[in-house]
């Protein structure tokens, strides 16, 4: 007995000096890369786990000016939080809509002394509206943008991009679909019934200009637009500040819905904060905008524009935005308040992230412009990163 505990003592001595069986540690090593493994696969699967990943900013919706009066003005798009290598670039896709029903007070009251509601707009009747005393204006269909973008990173902070844009309209296919959508919500649908669904007809007359389209124009290339940016940090962590400077080149003819016959010039600034599952952005823009051949309706002037948004993450791959745009009408020498009113409209949206590409997707809701007028817009975009480190997003 005396011998076994002799043994089992120097066993006991060797073990603590780290001379065991040589199979030993070999098994316990196994043992413990197996455990490592698993606690792995469950952090791929666990939200907790995922939380933990750095998060990926995407910025703000793509969402711009899509009133018929600002339609093809210059609009500074929200800067992203992007950080390409040099030499990389990005190209986006961006297509955005809007339905617009529109019209000044003393065309309501003329449309609605109409024997019947939902009625066509009849020859007598833009006659009518062209005659009435002072400003008028009747705006009623769909507008729609199509712009292909894209992004060169030129060094490690300056940064060029060129957006070629191609307008289209229709009458309104989505016109039941809104109406029904503002009953849903008990909104009000601004007396939508006073003329019939998906139809094209705009009739404007401010001062000594006249626009009379009762047909949906065909798509046309709109100007483009050339731009510097310059990041103040390479790779931001917190904070970022990015200005920009544009010019967009009248270069398609003298259609009001598509250029504005001269070309406009303008500057923007935003400030970027970064947090660990959230995102503020606010972006000041000032634009110089040509009045063109059209002095009385629009006139050359600064036009200053602010948009704010919030981005939060909702899951490893997908953002949530909230934004407001405010900014102010490009027609001011009219008699129409409505018309010469500050614009204001909110977007939200989600926006998603695979490899290289990212999808961005928003509805947008009007909430002062033209009297308030409860049109509805939308954005779909793409993106898709190359070149070297393929776009890296700020993480």
């Amino acid at each position: 007995m005396k011998s076994r505990s002799s043994a089992r003592a120097q066993l006991d001595t060797g073990a603590a000096a780290g001379l065991v069986d040589e199979h030993v540690v070999p098994r316990r090593r196994a043992r413990g890369r197996r455990a490592a493994l698993a606690l792995a696969a469950l952090c791929v699967a666990a939200p907790v786990c995922a939380d933990e990943e750095p998060w990926r900013a995407l910025g703000l919706l793509r969402a711009r000016d899509m009133t018929p009066f600002g339609i093809s003005r210059l609009d500074f798009l929200p800067a992203p939080p992007v950080s390409l290598a040099a030499g990389a670039m990005a190209v986006e896709l961006n297509l955005s809509y809007q339905n617009t029903w529109a019209a000044s007070g003393n065309v309501r009251a003329l449309l609605a002394a109409r024997p019947a509601r939902r009625s066509a707009i009849r020859p007598e009747d833009v006659e009518a509206i062209l005659a009435l005393p002072g400003d008028a204006f009747l705006v009623d269909g769909e507008f729609m943008l199509l712009d292909l973008s894209f992004h060169y990173k030129l060094g490690r902070r300056f940064g060029l991009y060129a957006t070629l844009p191609w307008h289209d309209f229709g009458g309104g296919h989505f016109d039941s679909t809104i109406e029904g959508f503002h009953d849903a919500l008990s909104l009000p649908n601004a007396e939508r019934d006073l003329v019939p669904r998906d139809r094209w007809q705009v009739v404007a007359k401010i001062g000594d200009q006249r626009f009379v389209s009762t047909r949906a124009p065909g798509g046309e290339l709109g100007d483009p637009v050339v731009g510097l940016r310059f990041a103040l940090f390479e790779a931001p962590e917190r904070w970022n500040l990015v200005t920009e400077a544009a010019v967009k080149i009248a270069w398609s003819g003298d259609d009001r819905l598509v250029t504005t016959g001269e070309n406009d010039y303008g500057v923007q600034i935003s400030l970027q904060r970064f947090f660990r599952r959230n995102a503020l952005y606010l972006s000041l823009s000032a634009v110089y905008f040509g009045a063109g051949t059209e002095p009385r309706l629009t006139r050359t002037d600064w036009l200053p524009t602010a948009i704010a948004g919030w981005e939060t993450r909702i899951s490893r791959r997908a953002n949530f935005v909230l934004q407001l745009y405010a900014s102010r009408s490009a027609v001011q020498d009219t008699d129409l308040p409505e018309l010469a009113a500050d614009k204001l409209q909110a977007t939200a949206g989600i926006q998603w992230l695979w490899g290289r590409q990212a999808l961005r997707f928003g509805i947008t809701e009007n909430l002062v412009h033209f009297d308030n007028t409860p049109d509805v817009g939308a954005t779909l975009s793409l993106a898709r990163f190359f070149g070297p480190g393929g776009g890296t997003l700020r993480p």
